[in-house]
């Protein structure tokens, strides 16, 4: 024990600056991928959807006419269309990859008469809880997290939360055991029909106002469990989601920027830029 205390004393303060300060080099992995549609040709949209596990990736036609669908909520970050197509589809190493609206994680392509394939616009809702997120709880949060039928992998990526390096408390986030004192419930997994009654029993045993964070791809999309004869979710289609944070699991820090986006104390970075593909990540 002694050679620990003295190991902390000589490394100094060792508690990440994020998202105070930019995140450095060895905090970086891949927290989504981001489509960019002007390096598709027709033919590679094509392909790509076919190699797709969790159809997060779709597409319809035939190279002369036909479309794509990318959902990078729907994404589990297998890496198979970032090694086929790296140009097209290039991971996000910034964590900052949570967003209030569903269909900010998602992007469609037209293309036809052989022309190259071009954005499809969608149509971008935001529910009233959303909207009013914005102003709630800035200077403190308490969580209620519930495990609705994941792997554990988000898990994990959550308990790095109340360790020294990320420290949430820090940022005045707090985890509770009890719904009755919890601000946001923050669910992960695909919710199965055993968690979908304790699920709703927790979010109606929370005080008003209250926000929703769904993390992770099983939680915002189902996943590779996505229409399973024993899934509920995804978690939208049973409470109002504020928040949604894409990974298979999330980052510590992208989990902690959805958190922060939730009540207002943070901004949105990841989305479809129809106007500009060039953009680096």
């Amino acid at each position: 024990m002694s050679r620990w205390i003295v190991g902390g004393l000589r490394s100094g303060i060792r508690t990440t600056r994020f998202p105070a300060a930019g995140v450095i080099a060895e905090e970086q992995a891949g927290s989504a991928v981001e489509m960019r549609w002007g390096q598709l040709t027709a033919a590679q949209a094509l392909s790509v959807a076919a190699s797709c596990p969790t159809e997060a990736i779709t597409a319809s036609g035939t190279e002369e006419d036909g479309t794509l669908h990318f959902d990078a909520g729907a994404c589990v970050m297998c890496g198979k269309c970032t090694r086929q197509l790296p140009e097209a589809f290039v991971p996000v190493l910034d964590p900052r990859v949570a967003v209030r609206s569903r269909s900010q994680l998602q992007m469609a392509l037209a293309w036809e008469s052989g022309r190259p394939p071009t954005p499809v616009d969608l149509i971008r809702e935001a529910a009233l809880v959303q909207r009013r997120a914005h102003r709630l709880f800035r200077h403190s949060l308490h969580i209620r997290h519930v495990d609705a039928g994941s792997c554990n992998g988000c898990e994990s990526e959550l308990q790095m939360l109340s360790a020294p390096y990320l420290d949430l408390h820090r940022l005045g986030l707090f985890f509770t055991p009890t719904p009755r004192h919890a601000d946001a419930l923050l669910v992960t997994g695909v919710v199965t029909a055993n968690m979908e009654g304790p699920l709703l029993e927790t979010y109606r045993a929370m005080p008003e106002p209250k926000v929703v964070i769904a993390a992770g791809a099983c939680a915002v999309s189902g996943g590779i469990f996505a229409n399973g004869p024993t899934a509920r979710g995804p978690l939208d289609r049973l409470l109002p989601v504020a928040t949604y944070v894409p990974g298979c699991p999330p980052t510590p820090q992208a989990l902690l920027h959805g958190l922060l986006l939730a009540i207002g104390q943070a901004s949105e970075r990841y989305g479809q830029d129809l106007g500009d593909d060039d953009d680096a990540t």
